[in-house]
């Protein structure tokens, strides 16, 4: 078991690095073992008061709504929300990568700090590299209009979503979007003014997104694939009990069976 006093998150994003860097040199026969498998990682608990937090649509136009003056930070919420990217998934975000012909994003990489430093890298794993359909037409309109004002929008290297100087805090495009800043500046203030748990967390907008294509009726498997699951088994053991309960299907084959057997 691993455990040195770092929180669970932390040394899974560690080990995650770690586990790549042997993986290669395993691969490339630059080692003959890799000593990371097998290793027992410590649970993902709950911090006490952060329970993850699922809106609804009336709740996310809420907060929206607070947002309206914070540009394009606004959409960014927005589409965190109804695409289910991970932060450095957003971070990382290019131009290229937002297909609004087709109604796409392209998750190609991710951007993120480590220790201090801001790092591109790639997505988590083999299937968090994917094409996650834009499911709402009112988000899709926000993107192009934020792509129409985007600086560089003709550089498809560029970075879609701008960060702030730390200093002056003026959009910033040639800085990435640092979606911890963002939290405390910009979600939690807007959540407060529309009476949402103060508690939100960036990562409670991925949640809503899975609540929210479970609720409208996708599969398991699709709502797996479009967030970037290992396996669908994650999406069961973090989102099982959101799936919506339907039994009449169950209660009419039984109902059936009962009255074949009854004499």
């Amino acid at each position: 078991m691993i455990n040195d006093g770092l929180a669970p998150n932390t040394i899974h994003n560690y080990f995650t690095q770690l586990n790549k860097t042997l993986r290669y040199g395993l691969r490339h026969r630059l080692i003959w073992h890799n000593p990371a498998q097998g290793v027992e990682l410590p649970k993902n608990e709950r911090s006490e008061g952060f329970e993850p937090v699922f809106l609804d649509m009336r709740q996310l136009n809420a907060l929206l709504l607070h947002l309206e003056d914070d540009k394009p930070f606004d959409t960014l919420v927005q589409f965190a929300a109804l695409t289910g990217l991970r932060a450095a998934e957003i971070a990382g975000l290019r131009i290229r990568d937002v297909d609004l012909t087709d109604g796409h994003i392209e998750v190609r990489q991710t951007y993120k700090k480590i220790d201090g430093v801001w790092t591109f890298g790639t997505p988590k794993s083999a299937r968090s590299v994917r094409d996650v359909p834009v499911l709402h037409k009112g988000l899709l309109l926000a993107l192009k209009t934020h792509k129409l004002a985007h600086p560089y929008s003709g550089n498809p290297d560029a970075l879609f979503w701008p960060g702030r100087h730390p200093k002056t805090h003026v959009l910033d495009y040639d800085r990435p979007a640092n979606t911890t800043s963002i939290l405390r500046h910009t979600i939690r203030p807007a959540a407060t003014a529309a009476q949402l748990p103060a508690t939100i967390r960036f990562h409670d907008l991925r949640h809503t997104y899975a609540s929210m294509m479970l609720a409208a009726g996708f599969k398991p498997f699709q709502v797996s694939r479009w967030m970037g699951h290992a396996s669908v088994n994650t999406t069961d053991t973090v989102y099982g009990h959101l799936y919506p309960v339907d039994y009449t299907e169950q209660t009419a084959q039984f109902e059936r069976f009962a009255a074949l057997t009854a004499n």
